[in-house]
């Protein structure tokens, strides 16, 4: 069984994305990555601010950058990239 990262997942970890949504954002990415059966297969990590606070809560994926990521458009999101077949 082959489990090669083949994205990347980096959620904004600063107190401002963090109070704004990333908080909750990061439990749905978790959940998200659990019951697809992929989490073998991202590389998810938090990082501290990037300056973008007044875009937050933000997420990259691969080398796309969400800027105000709310709960309900974060399985959208998430869907686009991971939907597919692995």
């Amino acid at each position: 069984m082959e489990t090669t990262t083949k994205h990347c997942i980096r959620i904004c970890l600063g107190s401002s994305c963090y109070s704004r949504g990333n908080a909750e954002n990061l439990e749905t990415i978790k959940s998200y990555l659990k019951d697809n059966n992929i989490e073998s297969q991202i590389d998810f990590r938090g990082h501290l601010c990037t300056e973008n606070c007044n875009k937050g809560p933000v997420i990259e994926i691969d080398d796309q950058t969400f800027e105000e990521v709310s709960n309900s458009s974060l399985t959208s999101i998430l869907n686009h990239f991971f939907n597919e077949k692995q």
